[in-house]
């Protein structure tokens, strides 16, 4: 009978936690060296290629589901699906990313920026260190 109350007391306080037991973000912390293939447009002229190289920091967010891709330029956080998809809200219905994590080590994101004049689009492939 003790180890019961021991037991409903445990299991009362773990569900009382905000944070969840098993927390499936943990395993895709670190360091990323990211690849980004570019590609912008103006109308009226062609199309123009690049490729940057940067690393950026993937950290857990205070949010619960979401996680933070820290960079010099700030951070953006991502709402982070159990099988590793994330998803970016954008304030602005022009703004779009998809993709996610393919394994604990590597990321692919497409997405770009679409105007009525031009627009800008991207594949980034992140390493982890």
């Amino acid at each position: 009978m003790k180890n019961t109350l021991i037991l409903f007391a445990l299991v009362g306080f773990v569900a009382a936690c905000k944070k969840p037991l098993i927390d499936y973000r943990s395993k895709y912390v670190g360091t990323y060296e990211v690849v980004s293939y570019n590609s912008s447009w103006i109308m009226g002229q062609g199309y123009q290629y690049d490729t940057t190289q940067y690393t950026l920091k993937v950290r857990r967010s205070e949010e619960r589901y979401y996680i933070e891709f820290v960079s010099q330029n700030g951070s953006t956080p991502y709402l982070m699906e159990t099988d590793g998809t994330l998803h970016y809200e954008s304030n602005d219905w022009h703004y779009q990313v998809n993709g996610g994590f393919t394994d604990n080590n590597h990321f692919v994101l497409t997405g770009g920026y679409y105007g009525l004049g031009g627009g800008n689009s991207f594949e980034a492939h992140g390493t982890k260190q």
